[in-house]
């Protein structure tokens, strides 16, 4: 339990054999591998060969999510079940290569149809405005003696009789075509030997000489001929698209199984590529767990030029961390790897971390039906959603606990039972009372969060002062963890023997005698001179160390970070009421409608479910985040750092894919 131990190896392998030894490898999922490099200058990676055509199978597809038919399920409908016969089958019966090169040729054969199509319809716009003028579209030209132009002008149209008048003057005939709101399209026609003095007047009123200089014949003639061209464009990239689709129907499910499999290759080219390597042999590092080596060493054995050797990681190296919990804390690794992973000497928090995370979840629902709902549904979907088992467990352990804290602060959906006749059952349950209904049930439900607080943190330095043992660190031990018990734990009594615990209503009558005070001040004042000599042991400087040490012992993580922590824990107590009081108005708002004749019964239904599990939603979230809040500032600041590489071993990643037993 706890950290894995893991052993270092050198794996030397003929390149005859290179690709199948780490397929191998790869296959039984026992060592994480890597290229053993020498000490040289890094060089920029080139994308391999894999990689790049891992993108051409993913464009291909895209491809076919694009034209496939919206209406039928695609390659994202979920991942493909099948037997490892049939992957095999797949992957050597298909040529992939040829497929993707006719997929990718026939989008670029669309993209140039498209760019046609655009620029036939550009040309049709533009002649689209032009159709009043029936003559022949060579005939607008320029000649020794003459010049005939097509054109507009933005001018009003009760004016265009003056801009008329004004080109008459110029001696330029012109004829109003159509127009378009304040847009006028004209012909217009002048002798060359007004030509300078007409195209400065033309000019000086904006004239926009239409450009249909590549068009013969009439208006009518070219739109009807690039009709034409434009409906043989479009049949032709509809006749593509749908070969796409004939294509997306046939190879669409065999091309995301070879996606899988060249991803999984990805990591086995980057090794051959970029690791040290001879001219006849290659070099791997392997980390594999102590009781895998074994069948490392027995898999490896099947290769008749390939050696293995147990060698000592480099001094500085950093070493992977596998986790390694029994099956009940699995789940709970979850909350670790979120925080990051321990360093491979550092203790791992899973065992210590699970009944606190379970048990602070379950007092932030504080719902036993809740709870129970949570249970049922985390086993229905872990035995579905394998991908998700340990969360889903995860959550079950959360609604055990739920189950518990609702059933001694009363709380079955609500107050659900008390509108139902059973409610002095449920009551009898409730050893703690019910605080939404009492003084007495909010009191002890702020007790006991504060009680779990009190007892986390004061665990943490308990965990924080054996690792500390454990690893002959006897600085943290003697000087940091130990201390701070001897003064947490004296101060947490005297209160208790107070009347001050008794005036906030902590405790009914103090728990221990006043006269303990003159023997635990002995444990108290000493701790605390420790803490002021020896916490900022680093400082080289007496005089900042005994500063540094004080305010450790006063406000830099020290007696006043310490009640703030305490206090943080009756967020348990709020977010375990939030639940309760929505519960209760949800109730209540659902009977009150119950009152309306005939539909009253359907909807107080209706409002029951939805809104009950809008509860349970929001504060599953809820409680979840701020449980984790509590293990990650409160608890883990007093004993964890994290920040280990993990473990990842080289295995066979089936991301689209489900390889099922046959």
């Amino acid at each position: 339990m706890g950290v894995a131990t893991l052993k270092k190896f050198l794996i030397v392998s003929h390149k005859s054999e290179q690709s199948e030894v780490l397929n191998k490898l790869q296959d039984f999922a026992l060592a994480q591998v890597s290229p053993y490099t020498e000490k040289i200058e890094a060089e920029v990676a080139k994308i391999s060969e894999s990689a790049q055509y891992t993108a051409d199978v993913k464009k291909t597809l895209d491809l076919f999510e694009k034209y496939r038919d919206k209406k039928k399920p695609g390659s994202n409908a979920g991942k493909l079940a099948l037997s490892r016969s049939e992957y095999q089958n797949i992957l050597e019966s298909h040529n992939f290569e040829q497929i993707i090169e006719e997929i990718v040729k026939t989008e670029e054969e669309i993209n140039i149809i498209n760019s046609e199509i655009n620029n036939i319809e550009k040309q049709l716009s533009e002649l689209s405005d032009w159709k009043p003028y029936k003559g022949k579209l060579e005939d607008l030209r320029s000649t020794d003696t003459y010049t005939i132009k097509l054109g507009n002008v933005h001018c009003k149209a009760r004016d265009f009789s003056t801009l008329k008048k004004q080109l008459d003057e110029k001696n330029i005939s012109i004829e109003k075509l159509t127009e378009c709101k304040d847009i006028i399209y004209i012909i217009l026609a002048y002798h060359n030997a007004y030509k300078k003095e007409a195209d400065q007047f033309l000019n000086d009123i904006t004239f926009s000489e239409a450009e249909l200089f590549n068009y013969k014949g009439t208006i009518e003639e070219n739109i009807g001929r690039l009709r034409k061209s434009l409906k043989f464009h479009r049949n032709q990239k509809e006749k593509l698209a749908e070969d796409i689709k004939e294509a997306s129907k046939k190879h669409d499910r065999n091309l995301i199984i070879y996606l899988n499999y060249l991803e999984n290759n990805v990591d086995i080219e980057n090794a051959i590529n970029y690791g040290f390597s001879t001219d006849k042999a290659a070099f791997y590092t392997a980390w594999v767990e102590d009781e895998k080596e074994e069948d490392l060493v027995s898999v490896l054995d099947n290769f008749s030029s390939t050696r293995i050797i147990e060698i000592e990681p480099e001094k500085g190296e950093t070493i992977p961390t596998a986790l390694k919990n029994k099956r009940l804390f699995k789940p709970f690794e979850i909350i670790v790897n979120l925080y990051g992973v321990p360093r491979y000497f550092e203790i791992d928090p899973t065992p210590f971390v699970s009944l606190f995370f379970a048990l602070f979840f379950g007092l932030c629902l504080t719902d036993a039906g809740y709870g129970i709902i949570l249970m049922a549904a985390s086993l229905i979907f872990a035995f579905k959603m394998k991908p998700l088992k340990n969360f889903l467990m995860l959550m079950f352990f959360g609604g055990i606990f739920t189950v518990f804290a609702g059933t001694i602060f009363n709380g079955w959906f609500g107050d659900l039972p008390s509108y139902l006749g059973f409610g002095e059952i449920t009551k009898s349950w409730a050893i703690l009372g019910d605080p939404v209904e009492g003084n007495v049930g909010a009191m002890n439900f702020f007790r006991l969060a504060l009680l779990v607080g009190v007892v986390q943190v004061i665990f943490g330095l308990f965990i924080k002062f054996f690792d500390a043992i454990r690893r002959k660190d006897w600085g943290d031990a003697f000087f940091d963890a130990l201390p701070w018990i001897f003064i947490l734990v004296p101060i947490i009594i005297l209160l208790l023997s107070s009347d001050i615990a008794v005036n906030m209503q902590l405790v009914a009558r103090p728990m221990f005698s006043p006269s303990l005070a003159k023997y635990l001040i002995w444990l108290i004042i000493p701790s605390a001179i420790v803490i002021i000599l020896f916490s900022a042991r680093e400082e080289k400087s007496w005089g900042f160390r005994l500063f540094t040490g004080f305010l450790n012992l006063t406000i830099v993580n020290g007696l006043t970070s310490y009640l703030g922590d305490f206090l943080s824990y009756i967020r348990l107590m709020a977010l375990g009421l939030v639940t309760a009081g929505i519960g209760v108005a949800i109730n209540k708002i659902a009977f009150q409608i119950g009152t309306i004749p005939v539909v009253g019964i359907v909807i107080t239904i209706i409002v029951l479910i939805f809104g009950h599990i809008f509860n349970l939603g929001i504060n599953v979230l809820g409680g979840f985040v701020h449980t984790l809040r509590l293990q990650y500032v409160e608890y883990f600041q007093k004993f964890y750092k994290g920040g280990g590489k993990p473990f990842m071993p080289l295995e066979n990643k089936h991301k689209y894919i489900t390889i099922v037993d046959e």
